[in-house]
């Protein structure tokens, strides 16, 4: 069984089609038999007529922006102040040593520190003080270095252990001068 190849009909065609179909003074089996065109496309051909029929006495009508929710501008809109605020600040403090988040403002910590670059973590980080273990190792590392400078961690960390101090090589290489790693 062969089927029918589809047949494009000119504009002008279906739009005669539709409006015959309008003036429903035919049936859709004769209009059927006139136009030699299945009912099922008569039917749509119709339905195209009557939803873009208005199109065809004026401008086509421009689609609708969505309903605009205030409430959500303004939220939005004090944020933004408030954030510019907290900059406008934090800029003028920028020269000096205090830091930029300030703890009182409205604006949460986090959100400061995202719009600084800088990691949340980093806000709250308390740096530790030296132990005097790791200050007397610093200070006898210095003394080492100075009589030999091409020591590395595992020459310092023996040289140590000769003194009675016992320290790991990983700890040595973080406790030796910058630059003498």
């Amino acid at each position: 069984m062969s089927q029918n190849p589809r047949r494009k009909h000119s504009a002008a065609f279906e739009a005669k089609v539709a409006l015959a179909a309008l003036a429903s003074d035919k049936t859709l089996a004769q209009l059927t038999q006139e136009f030699e065109v299945h009912q099922n496309q008569i039917v749509d051909l119709k339905k195209q007529l009557s939803e873009r029929a208005a199109e065809v006495f004026g401008k086509p009508t421009e689609p609708e922006s969505p309903p605009v929710d205030l409430q959500a501008l303004h939220a939005k809109i004090g944020q933004l102040t408030l954030e510019n605020d907290f900059l406008g600040n934090a800029l003028t403090k920028a020269g000096l040593l205090i830091p930029m988040i300030d703890r009182q403002s409205q604006l949460p910590i986090g959100r400061q520190a995202e719009l600084l670059g800088i990691s949340r973590g980093s806000v709250y980080y308390l740096p530790k003080p030296v132990s005097e273990r790791d200050l007397d190792i610093m200070r006898r590392l210095d003394e080492l270095h100075l009589k030999h400078p091409v020591m590395g961690a595992r020459q310092l960390r023996d040289q140590l252990d000769r003194q009675g101090i016992e320290v790991g090589r990983k700890h040595v290489k973080t406790l030796i001068p910058t630059g003498h790693k």
